[in-house]
């Protein structure tokens, strides 16, 4: 598998910078990890990742705000399995903190779209969005680059014990996970009230 990643990247650098940008629409995270990674191996520049990365999460971020604009003109309650009414009541309760929580939502799976699409339903401003979304995206795209870089670099150390590798990996990963459940949790606990 890495062989043909090193071999993809060497011989389609532009596209490999392409799939980083529009996979930030998707999982932007595993990406980074991975280009990272690469840029370790010296087969993507770690400026040019991190800066594609940035301007992606920034697209990211606008396009599933403006999908929230779109919702509250077309007077809709509801998008795919998220109850924008539930949504916006536990928003309206936060008050004049949803700029933290679009900040703090970055580094979430899974809320920074809830968050950003409900920001867009309750007409929070392009400035605001963008005064927390700048900052938010460049240290968020930072991270998991430099992430995967050190990961890299411990990579060959690991590499020789494939066991406490495949450990570590699994540790973060369900580390993740759990924080991303209490996370939930406590949102829903906002909702019920």
């Amino acid at each position: 598998m890495e062989s043909i990643l090193v071999n993809f990247s060497e011989t389609h650098r532009l596209f490999s910078y392409l799939i980083i940008f529009f996979s930030i629409f998707i999982e932007g995270e595993v990406v980074l990890l991975l280009a990272g990674v690469l840029s370790h191996k010296g087969y993507l520049d770690i400026f040019d990742v991190i800066m594609i990365a940035f301007v992606g999460a920034i697209f990211h971020d606008l396009c599933y705000w403006f999908i929230g604009k779109n919702l509250i003109r077309k007077s809709k309650n509801k998008f795919l399995f998220i109850n924008l009414e539930k949504l916006t009541s536990l928003l309206t309760r936060l008050g004049n903190n949803l700029g933290s929580y679009i900040f703090i939502s970055k580094f979430a799976w899974s809320l920074n779209r809830i968050i950003l699409i409900a920001s867009g339903y309750l007409k929070f401003s392009l400035n605001e969005l963008l005064r927390y979304s700048l900052p938010a995206s460049l240290i968020w795209s930072t991270t998991f680059v430099s992430i995967g870089y050190i990961f890299a670099f411990e990579l060959n150390i690991l590499k020789k014990d494939l066991l406490t590798a495949s450990l570590f990996i699994t540790g973060f990963i369900i580390l993740i996970i759990i924080l991303e459940n209490i996370l939930r949790k406590i949102i829903e606990k906002g909702i019920s009230k």
